[in-house]
């Protein structure tokens, strides 16, 4: 038995030696892997401090740019409010200079009489002024018509026909109210939808406000686990130093305790290795999803470059619009051009008119002459030069309609760009909905992983419990039994104690990994909020894709309206070409009238020759003629008083006409002086903030850039930070599970040791000298390598202890940079490292002084992007404005169209009341053709009379008086008429384009006095020529032979028919024939 007993002691030492050797180069290896994972961790420290200035220094520069921001903001705000003040003024001024305006009409048009009033019946009848106010229809307003009473001399026309002038002021009075209540309905709407897009865009600056915080909080929970984690390493480490150190000071104990304990060790190694796998799994698993996280961060990323695009998109479109917009107005400029040339076109075929009609009445005087083909040749070069003009009218127009296809085209390239654009649209919702659904899917994933690792922590808790009630028991029995190992006892129980500690440590570390847990679950609830955010953004896109159609639908219609103003204007080209047609016509017409009227002249001569056979029939008739000739004679004074109290009336009311007009044009002028001039105010104003704005937003952009960058940077770093958490835990269960294996050794050598001493009580007669002594010596060396071990280890512990304070103190530097005065209230005292209890004390204090630093600093984030919100709401609003100033301008824009359009119509009607009063100067012409008629058969019937010749020679002196009162009447009515026309023509253009020339001049005294004058000579030549024609040049010899001879000595009436025939036969033919031509 002894001899066994000592070879089992040989083989027990050679393998100690062994194992020793063995884990004394393990040992050595572990030192080097402690040695450069503290430079690492020191590298690390370095960085989280170079990053923590960094943050400092970013939040610095965007405390600076937020104020200049503000005060930008504040400037901003007071310019608009001077302008909203500016535009009630200007309203203002407008609606009360309107009501003047009304007032002044009313007045001067009911104390007004008119020359139109003084016309016959057959001038007026069926003649109605259509007005083109939009407020009334006077479609019905011939039907009731009162007729004023008529005197014996002057006949005035109905009063409810009112006149040219009257008629176009009430019907601009109406215009400029309608206009007026136009206008006002626009701001309103203006003003509510300038409070909708405010609404809109505080709902964004709130929604972008909440990712700033989310962000900010993820920042702030990422900086918290670096910290805890950098504990748990510190921990871990202790703890592998502990493991380490305790087998090599246990390994001289027994040689059949390090059999056993190999033993163990594999079983250990074993179970290790599966641990290992199953974290390695666990840790794929999570780096899979970290990666899918990524993944789904950089499709947002993505989409929201997308978005940015679609944005520059719009905002290219915008401008194109706006192009688009100046090229309407630059063709309605052209348009107006070409209307203008227009009424100039028309102004001149009127005043052409007016020298056909004087070259006629020329025509008429200067027959002898034979002057017909010159004044033909001038007319047909007029009509030429009216031709040409009409060619170069169409190839501008034809010019203007390729520009208007032109531009229809661009139209439609901006349309097919809207279709493209909501298509991309389209896709990325698709693609938004499926990362929402795999989303949805990985959130349930980490839920139910998160459930399942809860459970195994649970697990392990009970497990280290139970294992702990297991190891008080034994200790309490140990106690019992070994009263003689009362040191090592001691020894091993304060180990129990530092054990105990450990346990308490780990406990927090679960319940830590817990609270990770949670705020897990609070990241997914934050990203279920962006994803919410998301789909707002979403919103927000169909709703601007919505605006866009709508503006599609605007160009559109807008292009509608440029098409039927072509039509429009292609349809006034062609009444053009038929009023030039008309003239032509006319012309013919009059050529034809002349060679009638030549053989006229012709019938005229040979019907001379049959008055002198009629004359003898009309002695008859002479007393019923003197009769007559009485009454004529007080009919043509009565005539006179009634053309002398006409004319002034028509004096003083074109007085009164030409005041008023003067005064409405300084007005028009003076209100399109304000509005040019305040227009360009604001735009100037406008275009400045425009670009300070963009400058900013250039500037807001490049440091959402950096920010980007600097997230980016963080988001890597917490990548890390999980790596090495995930490393530690793996370091922790090795820990534990060596820590397990310990406790297990320790029982072993518990046991081994009561045996030992069972079997030294039995042997210790038989082998007091031979192993008393040897066993004596063995535990002396055992308790001193004890001893020594637990001086080593405190040592390290203490070493441990000092370099987390200098790592906390480092990190509360970093955060104390602002305030070192509070942490130099925290600061070591140099007693404090020798009492654990103070030194744990104070560590916790400095934790809660970097805690509330955080917290702070994260309040002051907030402020910071509460700000940058307010600044991005306000670019917003200012945005806005200015899409709904230039929405107005469009409205202003279609507003002058329309005026435009009625303008045309209003020439139209002109030019319909032209061709009436042409049908009326017809008319007349007849009359005075059957006038003419009337007097030759009163001159045939009185010179069939053969006595009596002086008594018709007064007659025919009375004749051709009566003749001067109708030629003046009729020149008059003439001169009324034109008058009128003009008249009409003037207000028109001053009220509604100031930009032609003013009519004031048609209306001026001078030409009414020439037009009188010619009126008076064309009588007088008129009287002259009948004459001529009843009378004939030898009309006056044979009265003065007449009172020469006696009574006696007259001659018989045939004698004297038959000596005035031959005389007329004679030489003078030639001049009767040429006078009686000019009737």
């Amino acid at each position: 038995m002894a001899q066994s007993s000592s070879d089992s002691d040989t083989y027990l030492r050679s393998s100690a030696n062994r194992q020793g050797r063995v884990r004394a180069t393990r040992s050595n290896s572990q030192r080097r892997s402690r040695v450069q994972g503290d430079a690492d961790i020191s590298e690390k420290i370095d960085t989280l401090a170079s990053t923590l200035q960094d943050t400092s220094r970013n939040l610095h520069n965007v405390d600076r740019m937020l104020g200049q921001y503000r005060e930008h903001t504040e400037d901003q705000a007071e310019a608009m409010a001077t302008l909203r003040e500016n535009l009630e003024e200007s309203i203002n001024h407008l609606r009360s200079q309107r009501l003047r305006r009304n007032s002044g009409a009313r007045s001067a048009s009911l104390s007004t009489l008119h020359t139109s009033d003084l016309d016959g019946g057959s001038a007026s009848e069926g003649h109605h002024y259509r007005p083109t106010s939009p407020l009334r229809d006077y479609g019905m307003s011939g039907g009731a018509e009162r007729r004023r009473s008529r005197s014996a001399t002057v006949r005035f026309m109905d009063e409810t026909d009112p006149s040219g002038n009257i008629h176009t002021m009430h019907q601009s009075l109406r215009d400029l109210r309608s206009e007026q209540l136009r206008l006002g309905d626009d701001i309103e709407r203006e003003i509510v939808r300038r409070n909708r897009s405010e609404l809109e865009t505080k709902k964004t600056l709130e929604n972008l406000a909440d990712h700033v915080r989310i962000s900010q909080r993820e920042e702030t929970v990422s900086e918290r686990v670096e910290r805890r984690l950098q504990e748990i390493e510190k921990e871990m480490r202790a703890g592998r130093q502990q493991a380490e150190r305790r087998p090599e000071q246990r390994g001289s104990v027994s040689l059949q305790l390090q059999e056993a304990l190999r033993k163990r060790e594999e079983k250990a190694t074993g179970t290790e290795d599966v641990t290992k796998s199953k974290l390695l799994r666990s840790e794929c698993e999570k780096n899979k999803i970290e990666q899918e996280l990524e993944r789904t961060r950089r499709q947002l990323e993505q989409s929201e470059g997308s978005r940015d695009t679609l944005l520059q998109q719009i905002d290219d479109l915008r401008t194109q619009l706006l192009t688009t917009e100046q090229d309407r107005l630059d063709l309605r400029q052209q348009f107006s051009q070409i209307a203008s040339r227009q009424r100039s076109l028309t102004e001149r075929s009127e005043r052409e008119k007016q020298e056909l009609e004087k070259q006629i009445q020329d025509l008429r005087l200067q027959l002898t002459q034979n002057a017909v083909m010159a004044e033909v040749d001038e007319l047909k070069r007029v009509i030429e030069r009216k031709d040409r003009e009409k060619s170069q009218l169409s190839v501008h127009v034809e010019a203007l309609s390729s520009d208007l296809g032109k531009r229809e085209k661009q139209q439609l390239r901006m349309l097919e760009q809207l279709k493209e654009i909501q298509n991309r649209y389209e896709e990325q919702t698709k693609q938004v909905e499926m990362l929402k659904d795999e989303m949805e899917r990985k959130k349930e994933d980490l839920k139910a992983r998160a459930q399942v690792s809860i459970r195994q922590w649970k697990l392990k808790c009970k497990k280290l419990e139970q294992h702990l009630e297991n190891e008080r028991r034994a200790a309490g029995l140990v106690a019992e039994k070994s009263r003689q190992m009362l040191k090592d006892k001691e020894s091993i129980q304060g180990q129990f104690q530092t054990a105990s500690q450990q346990l308490d440590n780990l406990r927090k570390e679960l319940g830590d990994v817990l609270s990770r847990l949670a705020q897990k679950e609070e990241e997914l609830r934050r990203r279920d909020v962006e994803f919410s955010e998301t789909q707002s953004q979403q919103m927000n896109l169909e709703r601007e894709i919505r605006e866009a159609r709508e503006v599609a639908r605007q160009l559109e219609s807008e292009v509608e309206k440029q098409n039927l103003l072509q039509m429009q204007v292609k349809e006034e080209n062609q009444n053009l070409e038929r009023e030039l047609d008309a003239l032509r016509r006319k012309r013919e017409q009059d050529q034809e009238k002349m060679l009638d009227l030549q053989g006229a002249v012709k019938e005229l001569s040979a019907i001379r020759a049959d008055l002198t056979n009629r004359l003898a029939e009309e002695e008859r008739a002479w007393k019923e003629l003197k009769r007559n000739l009485s009454e004529l004679q007080g009919q043509q004074d009565r005539a006179r008083e009634d053309l002398a109290s006409a004319g002034q009336q028509l004096k003083l009311e074109r007085d009164v006409h030409q005041c008023e007009l003067a005064g409405l044009r300084a007005e028009i002028q003076d209100l399109k002086a304000k509005h040019e001039t305040h227009s360009q105010e604001a735009i100037q104003l406008f275009r400045k903030e425009r670009e300070e704005l963009e400058s900013r937003i250039r500037n807001l952009q490049a440091d959402k850039a950096v920010d980007k960058s600097l997230v980016k940077a963080h988001r890597q770093q917490l990548e890390k930070m999980k790596i090495e958490c995930d490393k530690l835990t793996e370091e922790l269960t090795q820990s534990e599970e060596v820590y397990a294996k310990l406790r297990r050794k320790y029982q072993l050598l518990k046991q081994e040791l009561e045996e030992k001493l069972a079997v030294v009580t039995q042997k210790r007669l038989s082998k007091l000298v031979t192993s008393g002594d040897d066993q004596v010596r063995r535990m002396d060396e055992t308790i001193r390598e004890l001893r020594e071990q637990i001086n080593c280890l405190e040592t390290e512990q203490e070493s441990i202890l000092q370099t987390i304070g200098i790592e906390i103190d480092s990190a509360c530097r970093g955060f104390s940079r602002d305030s070192d005065e509070k942490f130099k209230a925290i600061s070591l005292t140099p007693g404090l490292q020798k009492d654990p209890h103070r030194w744990l004390a104070e560590m916790k204090t400095k934790l809660r002084w970097l805690c509330e630093e955080a917290k702070e600093r994260e309040g002051q984030e907030r402020k910071l992007r509460c700000h940058l919100q307010q600044g991005r709401e306000q670019l917003k609003g200012l945005r806005q404005n200015k899409e709904s100033e230039q929405q107005l301008l469009v409205a202003q824009i279609a507003k002058q169209e329309q005026l435009l359009e009625e303008i045309h119509r209003e020439k139209r009607d002109l030019l319909e009341k032209t061709r009436r009063k042409d049908e009326e100067m017809r008319i007349l012409h007849d009359r005075i053709l059957d006038l003419e008629m009337s007097t030759r058969l009163a001159l045939d019937h009185l010179e069939s009379v053969p006595e009596k010749l002086s008594l018709l020679e007064d007659f025919k002196d009375l004749e051709a008086r009566d003749e001067k009162v109708d030629a003046a009447s009729r020149s008059i009515r003439l001169a009324t008429l034109s008058s009128s026309v003009r008249g009409q023509n003037s207000f028109l253009s001053s009220s509604l384009l100031t930009d032609s020339s003013s009519p004031h001049k048609r209306l001026a005294s001078p030409d009414f006095d020439n037009s009188n004058e010619q009126d008076d000579s064309l009588s007088k030549s008129s009287a002259s020529e009948l004459r001529e024609l009843t009378l004939g040049p030898a009309s006056a010899s044979p009265r003065l032979e007449r009172d020469k001879r006696p009574l006696s000595d007259k001659p018989s009436p045939e004698r004297w028919l038959a000596a005035s025939f031959e005389r007329q036969s004679g030489p003078q033919k030639g001049a009767s024939v040429s006078s009686t031509a000019d009737v």
